[in-house]
């Protein structure tokens, strides 16, 4: 079974920062509605928060997260995001993700892109 990892999909994590609402951020702990557990199964493999800055964030926290494009997707709506730039900010950065896994190799490149 020594190739059996060939058989594997491959997972393509992307990372992206959400800037959500300091003040609703603060005011949950900030803790989100969902466990662990369900980070991972969602396709979420990371999330950063800033905590060294206390209440001294400005309007809005950066919440920088790693995960596939499935994950992102789903971690947007457990913000419950609304911002329409960072929804079209969120799809670009999937899409050419997409695209730069999917392009064909070239010399400097032999994976694609």
């Amino acid at each position: 079974m020594e190739n059996d990892h060939e058989a594997l999909p491959e997972i393509r994590t992307i990372e992206f920062t959400f800037f959500v609402d300091a003040e609703t951020y603060l005011m949950a702990g900030g803790e989100l509605a969902a466990a662990e557990d369900e980070l991972f199964d969602a396709g979420v493999e990371r999330v950063d928060v800033p905590t060294q800055f206390g209440h001294d964030l400005g309007e809005r926290v950066p919440v920088r997260v790693v995960g596939t494009a499935r994950g992102l997707r789903w971690y947007a709506g457990l913000l419950n995001l609304r911002d329409p730039l960072q929804r079209e900010e969120l799809d670009r950065v999937i899409s050419a993700q997409e695209r730069a896994y999917n392009a064909p190799p070239r010399a400097e490149n032999p994976r694609g892109g």
